[in-house]
């Protein structure tokens, strides 16, 4: 129910984290190797005319500038691009109103998701089969939708917390005077594996 794949966000997280090691596992070994370091200092003037006579043997025309400058300037205004439309589509969906009744004569209803998320969440802590949950509110194709994420402890039956949640869920909808739409996600994990095994009663 998040806009950015989660796929591309691990892809993403893992490549920015990748080149930063490479560079600081770099940087921290031309430091602390003399042969490294003694390289380095020779082979960088020699990188560094290279790369200067690349520049040079592409101009514009009629500039003093490379076209190289040109193209470096756009992979990088394309790539700031990119950064930002991937900031900005995190957290996308999220919703602060569950739903809104048509206004009346006598006014108009609003229920905030937090009231919803609150509820919930109180209902799912006072029970031991869980070792954690969270609940948020997204908005899908127009309408409001709490996602129910549940950890269940080890040795507990996902289909017990599905019932468990469904549970509240109805008793929340009887309360709200209209059935709430949900997306349950049970997970197990090594939280659950780590975690105190309570008796079930």
């Amino acid at each position: 129910m998040n806009n950015t794949n989660r796929f591309l966000n691990r892809t993403f997280a893992f490549v920015v984290g990748l080149v930063l090691l490479v560079l600081g596992v770099g940087a921290v070994v031309v430091g602390a190797v003399q042969q490294v370091r003694d390289g380095f200092a020779e082979t960088a003037p020699t990188v560094v005319d290279t790369v200067t006579g690349w520049f040079a043997a592409a101009p514009v025309p009629g500039l003093e500038h490379s076209w190289w400058y040109i193209a470096i300037i756009a992979v990088l205004v394309l790539l700031i691009v990119l950064l930002l439309v991937f900031i900005f589509r995190q957290g996308r969906g999220h919703t602060g109103t569950l739903f809104t009744d048509a206004p009346t004569g006598e006014g108009q209803v609003t229920v905030d998701s937090r009231v919803a998320e609150q509820l919930m969440q109180s209902a799912l802590d006072a029970h031991p089969e869980l070792v954690s949950s969270r609940i948020s509110t997204y908005d899908v194709a127009g309408t409001p939708v709490l996602k129910i994420r549940a950890t269940a402890r080890r040795g507990v039956s996902p289909k017990l917390v599905v019932d468990v949640v469904e549970s509240h869920l109805a008793s929340l909808g009887a309360m709200l005077g209209r059935e709430v739409p949900a997306a349950i996600q049970v997970s197990g994990g090594f939280r659950a594996q780590t975690s105190k095994t309570t008796r079930l009663s």
